[in-house]
């Protein structure tokens, strides 16, 4: 059971932490057009017309990794995999190894969890599919490295 609350942690802060992010790319968009809106009070040397292309090409970016996240986190919220105890390494399962815990759901930055650090990996990882089905007592290789799987939740 103490296996299971710690997943639900697990997928809490994943969820917090794709949410954060989202928030965050929001956030820069709107510091970019907030930007454009000001007014001028000094001539400028450079070519305004430019500047706004410039900017918006930025916006348009930001808003396509925007999107790729939003749907990653709808992805998580998707999930329900927390109710869930897996035997084998599959989506939304805790895989622990001799290296490092990995949570097979999205791509994440390094997160933790009451102490333990833990290392969100997206379903289109070339790592995911190294694991992919692997159980306890099992190893598998990525670029050289080796790991060997200590449990999976």
């Amino acid at each position: 059971m103490e296996k299971l609350a710690h997943k639900k942690k697990v997928m809490v802060e994943a969820i917090k932490h794709q949410e954060s992010i989202v928030s965050d790319f929001r956030q820069r968009i709107q510091e970019i057009r907030d930007g454009e809106q000001q007014p001028q009070d000094e001539p400028q040397e450079y070519d305004q017309q430019g500047q706004e292309n410039e900017s918006a090409l930025v916006i348009n970016r930001l808003a396509r990794e925007l999107n790729f996240v939003i749907e990653e986190l709808d992805f998580l919220k998707q999930m329900k995999t927390a109710d869930n105890h897996f035997s084998e390494v599959s989506l939304g399962a805790i895989v622990k190894t001799d290296k490092m815990t990995f949570f097979p759901s999205v791509s994440l930055e390094e997160f933790e969890v009451d102490g333990d650090k833990l290392f969100g990996i997206s379903r289109k990882a070339p790592i995911y599919k190294e694991m992919l089905g692997k159980k306890k007592g099992d190893s598998f290789s990525m670029n050289g490295q080796n790991y060997k799987i200590l449990d999976v939740y």
